[in-house]
């Protein structure tokens, strides 16, 4: 009986021990899958203020033009 607890204590110390481990290895894949979607967030973020500053430009040269065709028109 003594050798089959502490064949079975050996045995759930190692599950632990395993256990604790693909716990850290889960943990430090989630932080780096984390980071990886904040990174594409953050460049998202960047091409949808380059989109609107563009659309600005755009429609400032939209009237810019309007302004000098009416200049030469008058």
């Amino acid at each position: 009986m003594e050798n089959f607890i502490a064949s079975l204590k050996t045995q759930l110390l190692e599950q632990k021990k395993e256990l604790g481990t693909n716990i850290k290895n889960s943990e430090d894949n989630l932080l780096r899958t984390k980071e990886g979607f904040l990174k594409v967030e953050g460049a998202l973020e960047l091409i949808n203020i380059i989109e609107t500053e563009l659309s600005k430009a755009k429609e400032a040269e939209k009237k810019t033009d309007e302004v000098v065709k009416e200049a030469v028109l008058s």
